[in-house]
């Protein structure tokens, strides 16, 4: 009876998840005149990725994909030529690895995580740093490019992040946290040169992805408890 209770609230809980992320998504893109209503589409898919990250499914990098292609349309848009770059040599093909792998690491239905150590830590800083300088002197090569530090610290960050995911550590939602706030900056530089129309809802959408990326980095620590007891559970009945 708790079962199908507990299941039931779950249920419930996803639905009105959607229903509440879709009317907000686009409720801000018709406040703040956001053009297309590509930000409020980016935003509500960003949501329904989220949801189903937190729960370890593998089928999020699916909905990842169709995201991706929906900031290529506003990086066009806008001109922010190295994400749609990045997006289409990088993310895309990333996002395939992600599904690929979370399948074949599944449990229960539910991924199985790695932990990270402080020799990967030092390394994916050193990595990022490097990568970032490089990427930056090469966008500035691209005519028209617009805002090419900013543009190369968030694709790298994303990147770093995505990776991380993929490779099932818990570490990759703050690197997506720390890829918001570059977000936020780049999009308010946009805003106020009037680079996007679509700049605003973009920053609203990077508020709020802080926020579920703080929840997915919780929810990752909470999967990766349970599957640690469930280990050492299982290790101590074989003791036996």
């Amino acid at each position: 009876m708790f079962l199908c209770y507990f299941f039931f609230v779950r249920k419930q809980f996803t639905v009105w998840y959607f229903i509440l992320t879709f009317c907000l998504s686009f409720g801000l893109g018709l406040i703040f005149n956001d053009k297309y209503l590509l930000g409020s589409a980016s935003l509500f898919i960003g949501c329904v990725q989220t949801i189903y990250m937190t729960k370890g499914k593998w089928y999020e990098a699916i909905i990842g994909i169709i995201g991706t292609c929906l900031s290529i349309m506003i990086c066009a848009l806008t001109g922010l030529y190295g994400s749609i770059i990045f997006a289409i040599v990088i993310y895309i093909p990333l996002s395939i690895f992600n599904l690929l792998n979370w399948k074949k690491h599944e449990n229960n239905h539910t991924v199985e995580l790695n932990q990270m150590t402080i020799v990967k830590s030092i390394l994916t800083i050193f990595i990022v740093t490097i990568s970032t300088a490089l990427l930056s002197f090469l966008l500035t090569l691209i005519p028209n490019q617009k805002l090419a530090i900013f543009d190369a610290c968030s694709n790298i960050l994303n990147v770093c992040g995505i990776l991380l995911i993929a490779l099932r550590y818990k570490e990759g939602w703050l690197v997506w946290v720390l890829c918001n706030l570059v977000e936020i900056t780049t999009w308010f530089i946009a805003l106020v040169k009037g680079y996007s129309q679509n700049a605003l809802m973009q920053i609203i959408k990077n508020i709020i992805y802080i926020g579920l990326n703080l929840w997915g980095y919780f929810a990752f620590i909470s999967i990766r408890k349970k599957q640690t007891s469930n280990t050492i559970e299982n290790l101590s009945q074989k003791s036996h």
